[in-house]
């Protein structure tokens, strides 16, 4: 794939990827409202600017992507909510570049098929209006396999420190990126010479597997304590925990199945990665597939053995996940979509030889589905937004109402408000018994039971709604004896 012989010399393929994703990054900000984790990372942020890292991991245990937020926006200016999108912006543009300049490192021909490929890939590109940790992750781990390969070709000591502080900071972000050591470990073994193997293996191992050693002996001496994020990912590998929800899924189950409780379960989780994979690939799963049964693999996956076995790594953590909680957020395999970018260029390289006009169509087509990831036409949160205007404005203390509406408590500026579970009618009945509210600020689902007169018959009426297309809403309620005072 080649770009018109007048575009100008700066344009290639690595500097696309980045001015293309900072460009993605922009149009998907317009417009859109901050997720539910950001906020999270914007309160921790704040958090932090108030009372120091101790304050901030009071209200998240894991705060470097919000004290990266709050350094970020005392040296430019913005707010934190701003500054927090810039940083993610940076962070998706390092990614995609870094992804860029490693498959152009082994296979120049595949450079803008690349680029392409991390502008447009679907579950990659469409997280890019939220406020995440993946992004930073993604970043560091990608300058991670830019330095290994870099590395590979003169193995020195610095360099090899300089591959596993990357790999430390995108533990910063995400602690599971620390299965990288691993993919290194295996990646040099395969692939160094033999002559050179042992001592290339104790460049990139050394330190990891004392830093891993220490964890370890710390997790079972149990001086990791239990509310510590590594020992709550350590506590994952647990055969007791995964026997305690096989006996839940027996009792459900008829009793000729109850014996295959634990295969079932076991199975049943896996599952899950597969089809989120096919998922997020999108269209892309075509491209990787016919490159997969036609291409030369075998070439391929000695080409990019670094990124094989990174892919391989993160698979083993996405199972542990899974088989713990049973539960996949599409994000969690967007590391493996970015490190598998050279196998989908490579089919869509392979695509664009074969057949005729291929290579216009799959350019258009992949342009498009670039901008489709970021441009939006759904109702958004607006309910959320102008529902905590209108409580910022409301002048009402905040001990005097119940809320159970987390956005609208952000968008409210009300970061310290207590905010009670969403929809839980039986808790909302009884703190209209207690009269101890003035107001209630309730989230409603379309997908709710019906709740217009379940809210008469708890004595509170609405005094204001803030609604969207879709049926989603905010209400404001006041206990009905107020409601001539009003």
């Amino acid at each position: 794939m080649t770009i018109p012989i007048s575009a100008p010399r700066w344009l290639t393929p690595v500097t696309a990827a980045f001015a293309g994703s900072l460009l993605l990054s922009l149009v998907a900000r317009l417009g859109s409202t901050i997720n539910r984790d950001g906020m999270l990372y914007i309160n921790t942020a704040q958090a932090f600017l108030d009372g120091g890292f101790t304050a901030a991991k009071e209200v998240f245990a894991w705060p470097f992507l919000s004290i990266g937020i709050a350094i970020v926006s005392k040296l430019t200016g913005l707010g934190l909510e701003n500054a927090g999108y810039l940083l993610n912006a940076l962070f998706m543009a390092g990614a995609c570049a870094l992804m860029v300049a490693c498959t152009a490192r082994r296979a120049p021909a595949l450079a803008w098929w690349a680029c392409l490929t991390v502008l447009a890939l679907p579950g990659f590109n469409e997280y890019r209006n939220e406020l995440l940790r993946e992004f930073g992750c993604w970043f560091f781990v990608m300058l991670a396999c830019w330095l290994a390969l870099r590395w590979e070709e003169q193995p020195r000591w610095p360099g090899a420190l300089a591959i596993q502080l990357a790999v430390v900071a995108a533990a910063l972000f995400r602690p599971e990126a620390v299965a990288l050591f691993p993919a290194l470990l295996a990646w040099q073994l395969f692939a160094a010479p033999r002559g050179q193997r042992a001592r290339n293996l104790a460049m990139v191992g050394t330190l990891p597997l004392i830093g891993c050693a220490v964890v370890v002996l710390l997790f079972i001496s149990g001086k990791l304590g239990t509310d510590n994020r590594i020992a709550a990912d350590l506590g994952r590998i647990s055969t007791a925990r995964f026997d305690a929800k096989a006996d839940v899924l027996a009792s459900g189950l008829i009793e000729y199945a109850r014996g295959q409780a634990r295969t079932i379960l076991l199975f049943g989780s896996l599952a899950l990665i597969p089809v989120k994979l096919i998922q997020k690939f999108g269209i892309f799963l075509l491209p990787l597939a016919g490159f997969l049964f036609a291409g030369d693999l075998r070439a391929a996956a000695r080409r990019h053995a670094f990124f094989v076995w990174g892919i391989a790594a993160h698979l083993c953590v996405l199972a542990i996940f899974v088989i713990d909680l049973q539960f996949l957020a599409g994000r969690y395999v967007g590391l493996i979509l970015l490190l598998a970018t050279p196998f989908v260029a490579a089919g869509l390289q392979l695509g664009s030889q074969r057949f005729r006009h291929a290579k216009a169509i799959i350019i258009v087509l992949s342009l498009l589905l670039a901008a489709g990831n970021v441009i939006s036409t759904g109702a958004g949160k607006a309910h959320h937004v102008e529902a905590g205007r209108w409580l910022a404005n409301s002048g009402t203390d905040v001990a005097k109402v119940y809320i159970d509406s987390g956005r609208t408590a952000y968008h409210a500026g009300w970061a310290k408000a207590p905010i009670a579970a969403r929809n839980n009618r039986a808790e909302i009945e009884r703190a209209a018994a207690s009269r101890r509210y003035e107001f209630f600020v309730l989230e409603i689902s379309r997908k709710d039971p019906p709740w217009e007169s379940w809210l008469r018959d708890t004595g509170l009426q609405v005094v204001q709604r803030f609604e969207i297309p879709n049926g989603d809403a905010v209400v404001v309620a006041i206990p009905r004896e107020k409601e001539g005072r009003q």
